[in-house]
């Protein structure tokens, strides 16, 4: 087992994942699992997200037991009330979050500050001025409905559903906190875009990442330090 360093203060680490689903790569990752896991696993009866749980849960024990110098097997994962996992062992600094969509997983781990990250396929056809009325709040859908064209619409909102969901996922919270809370713009400068908001009462850095062409994705970092800026460092993982 390969060890990986891990990150220094201040530093992200972000591992961009594209998992196998073949049945025997699925069995290898799902006798990683705990029993709760594999409990989990078998109530979800979509077949591609019980797939996508597996190779996601397997691999993040994976990379988490390659920073602690552990097996997969032996990695203790503990859950927040709203869900967001979390190492049980509330001595170690480590902090990850975990995202996918289609094919795609991304992976965020930092050392002694929350992070929130999410991925999602940009889906035109979906109803996305009746998912923005319900989850965005309303300065963000007058900044999005007053973009002219679908094409503009469409990037904007996938934009600013990432960036408010990785905030969100960071806080711990996911969407049991009301997206009327907090304001997430989703206009894109051209540049790279830093945001900062308070989110859960606490402040947070809103990055987007770049994906390849037909996904959008964001990080989220705790704003420890008022000055200094995270530092994200690409892991391209197997």
């Amino acid at each position: 087992m390969n060890s990986i360093p891990r990150p220094l203060d201040n530093e992200v680490h972000l591992h961009s994942l594209t998992l196998s689903h073949t049945q025997t790569e699925l069995t290898r990752l799902g006798s990683l699992l705990s029993t709760d896991e594999t409990a989990r696993a078998a109530r979800l009866k979509s077949d591609s997200a019980r797939k996508s749980f597996i190779s996601g849960r397997g691999a993040l024990r994976e990379i988490l037991g390659r920073y602690l110098g552990i097996t997969p097997e032996n990695v203790q994962i503990a859950v927040g009330d709203h869900g967001k996992p979390f190492l049980a062992d509330r001595n170690c600094h480590l902090r990850f979050n975990l995202s996918h969509s289609g094919d795609m997983h991304l992976l965020a781990v930092a050392s002694g500050f929350e992070v929130g990250v999410d991925i999602e396929i940009i889906e035109p056809g979906k109803p996305l001025a009746d998912m923005a009325r319900i989850a965005f709040s309303r300065l963000e859908q007058e900044e999005l409905f007053s973009l002219p064209t679908p094409f503009l619409q469409t990037a904007a909102f996938y934009r600013c559903w990432v960036r408010k969901e990785a905030c969100l996922k960071g806080c711990g919270r996911g969407f049991s906190l009301s997206g009327n809370s907090f304001d997430i713009s989703p206009f894109n400068d051209g540049t790279t875009t830093l945001l900062n908001v308070c989110c859960g009462q606490s402040y947070w850095h809103i990055m987007d990442i770049g994906m390849p062409d037909g996904y959008c994705a964001a990080l989220a970092v705790e704003a420890r330090f008022s000055t200094l800026l995270p530092i994200v460092t690409r892991i391209t993982s197997p």
